[in-house]
């Protein structure tokens, strides 16, 4: 991407006001830091954690600063990569989740770290990508946290449950936050 080149987003400045809290906006196009890849969004996916932020109930913590660019489940296109980068490369489809501090999904560009964002497979579509971030970090929430057993243990029927699809999906290789909670 050139240097000054504007992409659209949507924004707001003020905590509240829902939908109509939200402002079509041009902005510059991130560039990716250390450890950054910057995506072509394809799809993202709104979740209450969003919504959260923005009515203010998540102050003084999430966001960082207003204006922001929120949600933070989103699916795209590898554009570019920043220094330290190794797993992808311009042309990778990928699905990442990005800091509540900051957001940035609601742009046909952002940068997400590198270690939060993993290889979309070919038969998930973007849409269906972009949908699985916060819900994989709660069902991982409830079946370790909550119900005292390790994905290893669910994996290998050690459990009384069997939600294997979902356990699959939940040891994506994200490196969440210990302290994360999507709620």
């Amino acid at each position: 991407m050139a240097a000054g080149k504007l992409m659209h987003a949507v924004q707001y400045d003020t905590y509240g006001g829902g939908s109509a809290g939200l402002k079509h906006v041009e902005v510059p196009v991130p560039a990716p830091k250390q450890d950054e890849v910057l995506i072509k969004l394809e799809a993202a996916s709104i979740n209450p954690l969003d919504w959260k932020i923005q009515s203010g109930g998540l102050r003084p913590f999430w966001p960082g600063k207003l204006p922001v660019i929120p949600v933070v489940d989103v699916a795209g296109e590898v554009i570019k990569v920043g220094l330290g980068v190794k797993n992808f490369k311009a042309g990778d489809k990928v699905v990442s989740v990005l800091n509540p501090k900051s957001g940035g999904g609601l742009a046909e560009f952002f940068v997400a770290k590198g270690s939060l964002t993993v290889p979309r497979p070919p038969e998930v579509s973007p849409t269906e990508a972009a949908g699985l971030p916060t819900a994989a970090l709660t069902a991982h929430l409830a079946l370790t946290q909550s119900a005292g057993s390790s994905l290893t243990e669910v994996a290998r029927g050690k459990t009384s449950s069997s939600p294997l699809p979902l356990a699959a999906w939940a040891t994506m290789p994200f490196n969440w936050p210990s302290s994360a909670t999507p709620m």
